[in-house]
């Protein structure tokens, strides 16, 4: 029991790190019934392994996915870094118009170079893109079930 407790509050504090560091999430208003919103949030979440979605709260997120990252390691420029990314749903159904938020939390590691701390990965800002990429896709399903998109 204690071990979830922990789990949660981690998950909790970590995603409000992550909106700190985001800015403003990429947000959809959608006027149709919360099943609909949160059945198309969940359907534009298929090509991710999610770890949490949880539909009385709203939430959905992510489990980390590992790549190789675009900046090169150490003197000699090696392919030698990575970087992880998760995502952040939330579908709030609290007033109408129903409201679909998207975040990303990123992570860098270098294990060598001037950049390597040991084993510790280390925040960056999220890819903007990748999140407005995730929205318009929600977006787009929300039109295809008949949803009105408010703006």
């Amino acid at each position: 029991m204690g071990k979830h407790i922990v789990l949660c509050l981690f998950l909790i504090v970590s995603t409000v790190g992550c909106a700190a560091v985001s800015g403003a999430p990429s947000t959809v208003k959608a006027a149709c019934s919360y099943d609909q919103a949160w059945s198309v949030a969940l359907a534009s979440m298929d090509e991710f392994a999610l770890i949490q979605e949880d539909k009385d709260k709203g939430v959905i997120a992510t489990e980390w996915a590992t790549f190789a990252s675009g900046r090169l390691a150490g003197v000699f420029q090696r392919q030698a870094n990575k970087e992880r990314a998760r995502f952040f749903v939330n579908v709030e159904a609290e007033r109408q118009p129903i409201r679909i938020s998207v975040r990303q939390a990123r992570e860098f590691f270098s294990s060598v170079g001037a950049r390597s701390q040991g084993i510790a990965w280390k925040r960056i800002p999220p890819n903007a893109e990748e999140e407005r990429r995730l929205i318009q896709r929600i977006t787009n399903q929300l039109l295809d079930k008949g949803c009105t998109i408010i703006s």
